[in-house]
């Protein structure tokens, strides 16, 4: 199956409007988590404008392992969160620069940013400043901890924010090693909860007529998705769960395996479950070990069966037990990789990755990511190639009153830029 033909470029049927259609986004944000949000608005309708400077910008543009895309600005961590949008490439510390910005705010229904608290200020451009001009725009804001608070100060990464919330405690190994999850999910869970607040504040105008102040903190983001670790350290001051490749569930017949060819990842998170894996796997007498109806109170019961499990499920393959075990309702899975199940039929099925159109100077199809879920009617849909650094400046200026002799005024004394052409 060949990668770079196989993507749909979404479901969306054409007929139907998707959600965000004729609602227009200012994203003045970069690397990953803002850049994310506005992404899952783009992806189902929204006119997304990217505000860049016209020289250096966003390092996600020269991000990632592809040296090619690099070269173009076109990064693989840029591509994969910024396709449906349009770029202009503004210098927003010139008074010529600000009052493009404006006009822009003037026909937005939502402003995007993730800096630290104060950096829109200083560029005039703050929440308070934008909704006195236009009271019913939705201004959201991303950080990593938050507008206000004793660090609301502080840099931060995902990586950082890993540390700090408890999240690589919480990922912890059975030998005692804190590890990170291994790629940036804080930021990502940020820009999530960013599109969903958008989209709530949205909605909510529909009655109020008013906009809103969003405050997201990736800090908050992490700890939320952590919801029932949280919990309990909230309610019980303290935290008792199983580390390393153990079940959230605590469950004694689940974790990951070494089989005959290949890991095996299983979760028998109910008695039901764990019985009838324990006799699928040849282990019938454990199956009637009273100690199941209730393993939470027997937490010496996983150490004590668990060289029984890796004997037994060294007898077969991976692939054996995955097949096996799903047909009797035990959740597992052959551990696989990226490369692997992006070649799966199942996963071609879901349009879980889509092909954007062909970019100016490149060969090769851009595959990206979707939203992540699908809509029977007016879903995702990619219209538009991740655009280039200013591609789009000429025409966004156009359709906000200037005419082609400004543009070139504006361009030439660097106010704003417009993309190279290959």
């Amino acid at each position: 199956m060949d990668m770079k033909s196989d993507f749909g470029s979404g479901a969306g049927n054409p007929v139907v409007a998707r959600p965000f259609e004729g609602i227009r986004v200012i994203d003045t944000s970069h690397v990953l988590a803002g850049p994310f949000c506005s992404y899952q608005l783009a992806l189902l309708g929204a006119d997304v404008i990217r505000i860049e400077p016209p020289t250096n910008g966003d390092i996600a543009r020269k991000m990632g392992s592809d040296k090619e895309l690099n070269s173009h600005e076109l990064g693989l961590a840029f591509v994969s969160q910024n396709a449906n949008k349009r770029s202009l490439a503004v210098d927003l510390k010139t008074p010529e620069g600000k009052e493009i910005l404006w006009k822009l705010v003037d026909t937005a229904d939502v402003f995007v940013e993730n800096y630290r608290p104060g950096a829109m200020k200083r560029l005039g451009f703050d929440a308070d400043a934008v909704m006195a001009r236009k009271a019913d725009i939705i201004y959201a804001s991303m950080t990593g901890y938050g507008q206000e608070g004793p660090l609301s100060s502080r840099p931060a990464y995902d990586h950082v924010v890993q540390a700090f919330s408890g999240m690589m405690t919480a990922n912890r190994t059975l030998s005692g090693e804190n590890h990170r999850v291994g790629f940036a999910i804080v930021d990502y869970v940020t820009g999530l909860f960013g599109a969903f607040s958008v989209a709530s504040a949205l909605f909510q105008r529909t009655h109020t007529g008013r906009g809103q102040k969003i405050d997201v903190a990736m800090l908050d983001a992490a700890l939320t998705i952590m919801g029932p670790l949280l919990t309990e350290v909230a309610i019980t001051g303290g935290l008792n769960r199983p580390n390393g490749t153990r079940a959230f569930s605590g469950s004694p017949v689940s974790g990951i395996f070494e089989t005959a060819e290949g890991m095996l990842a299983t979760t028998a998170n109910t008695r039901v479950q764990a019985m009838a894996m324990l006799k699928a796997i040849g282990l019938p007498e454990l199956a009637a070990d009273p100690r199941l109806e209730s393993w939470g109170d027997y937490p010496e019961l996983g150490d004590e069966i668990a060289p029984l499990l890796r004997q037994a499920i060294l007898r077969h393959s991976a692939m054996h037990w995955e097949d096996l075990l799903s047909s009797i309702g035990v959740p597992a899975a052959r551990v696989r990789d990226l490369p692997e199940i992006l070649k799966d039929p199942h996963l071609q099925s879901r349009e879980v990755v889509l092909k954007a159109p062909p970019v100016a100077g490149l060969e090769r199809p851009l595959n990206v990511p979707g939203v992540g879920f699908k809509m029977a009617e007016g879903g995702q849909h990619i219209d538009r190639a991740p655009p280039r650094r200013g591609e789009h400046t000429a025409e966004i200026l156009r359709s906000v009153g200037f005419d082609d002799t400004q543009i070139a005024e504006l361009a030439a004394d660097g106010v704003v830029k417009m993309a190279e052409k290959n």
